[in-house]
């Protein structure tokens, strides 16, 4: 009988510690659940995405939202546009040192006028390649204490669209918008999976046709030369508009009384519209609780990125992001800083004009002179050839 009460005990103690191990595991992964940053518990399942795009809205920019939904968020959708052809891509390889090697400013310029070469004599063909690329886009809002009756109204929008990222742990203020961007980048990240990521303003307008086919043949280009890299990290796509010898702010809406590291912000690509591959995505999702977050989230990105030796920062003038927009260019497919009468004319096909009129190229005052960016030379170098 006591061999029997122990062999019981002994029984009762192993069902008690298997069911606290179990316990312990189902809390561990509770805790690990809570964990994130953003908040966001559940989305809509979806297949595997090509592009994500984010655009960073207001919650009262309604208008803007609707006039990207009835624009440039419509096109591609299909893609009917020939191939873009693979030799005009540029996908890097890595020097002995390990760095990704960089286009030069002569590759630079070589290409834009390859791509204007391409575009004049490819759009208006006859034989146009019909294809469906899976893209999906949020725009993106906090709503920690927001009124009643202004949170009704983007439930409103959600039901009616189901294109809202609603971020229930963000204020959504201007001295948010990095904490944003960790916000939105860990929830999409952990809840889809996306190729590429598109982040962009809800005053930008993306030719996202032409950006999507370019963007097709470059993953379809690296995919083919994977095994070239002999088992280095293949190059994870930053595309944008880079600048390198920006000032630290110290005064105004922009002031950063926390970026201490030099006198320079670290290159980044400017906020009216970039692109990063998932890869980029993925670290700042795994990283967003240990990220210092700096006023300007742009700047942010390029910091968090920066001791990423596979990262491909490709600069490209065909981004109109800078704080000051240039003179429409034909070449322009991301253009930042339009009101939603310039984001229609643009999509009619119209001439693209600023604030109500053209800008003449002899107002040295309304003009930014685009330039190649020389990874070469030092930062406060970097961006002294200008585009003709």
């Amino acid at each position: 009988m006591k061999r029997l009460n122990n062999l019981i005990t002994l029984f009762t103690a192993m069902v008690a510690f298997f069911f606290g191990c179990f316990l312990s595991g189902m809390l561990n992964s509770a805790e690990k659940c809570l964990t994130h940053k953003s908040g966001v518990s559940r989305m809509e399942p979806h297949p595997d995405i090509f592009l994500m795009i984010l655009v960073v809205t207001a919650p009262k920019n309604v208008n803007r939202r609707h006039k990207l939904r009835q624009t440039w968020l419509r096109l591609g959708q299909p893609l009917e546009m020939p191939y873009y052809p693979e030799s005009l891509i540029y996908v890097p390889k890595y020097a002995e040192s390990g760095h990704l090697i960089m286009e030069s400013v002569t590759d630079q310029s070589n290409r834009l006028a390859a791509y204007l070469h391409w575009i004049d004599n490819n759009m208006n063909h006859e034989e146009l390649s019909r294809r469906l690329i899976k893209v999906k886009h949020f725009f993106a809002v906090g709503t920690e204490g927001m009124p009643a009756g202004l949170r009704a109204e983007l439930d409103r929008e959600q039901k009616l669209y189901g294109d809202m990222l609603l971020l229930p742990r963000l204020q959504d203020n201007f001295e948010n918008l990095t904490e944003k961007m960790l916000h939105s980048i860990e929830a999409l990240t952990n809840h889809y999976e996306f190729s590429y990521l598109l982040k962009t303003d809800d005053d930008t307008y993306v030719k996202l046709n032409i950006l999507l086919n370019e963007l097709v043949s470059y993953d379809r280009k690296l995919v083919r030369k994977t095994t070239k890299y002999n088992g280095q990290p293949l190059p994870a796509l930053y595309w944008g508009y880079f600048q390198g010898r920006s000032n630290v702010k110290t005064k105004g809406k922009w002031r950063d009384i926390n970026y201490r590291l030099s006198t320079h912000y670290i290159t980044y690509a400017m906020g009216g519209g970039y692109v990063i591959s998932r890869k980029i995505c993925e670290h700042i999702a795994t990283n967003a609780q240990i990220l210092s977050p700096y006023t300007n989230e742009d700047v942010s990105v390029g910091l968090w990125v920066a001791p990423l030796r596979f990262v491909y920062r490709r600069h490209d003038p065909r981004f109109d992001t800078q704080y000051k927009p240039r003179k429409c260019r034909r070449y322009h497919i991301v253009l930042h800083k339009l009101n939603e009468e310039e984001m229609q004319q643009i999509d009619d096909g119209s001439v693209c004009i600023r604030g109500g009129k053209a800008i003449d190229d002899k107002d040295q005052s309304n003009i930014i002179k685009p330039y190649f960016y020389d990874w070469l030379s030092p930062a406060d170098k970097c961006c002294d050839t200008i585009v003709k």
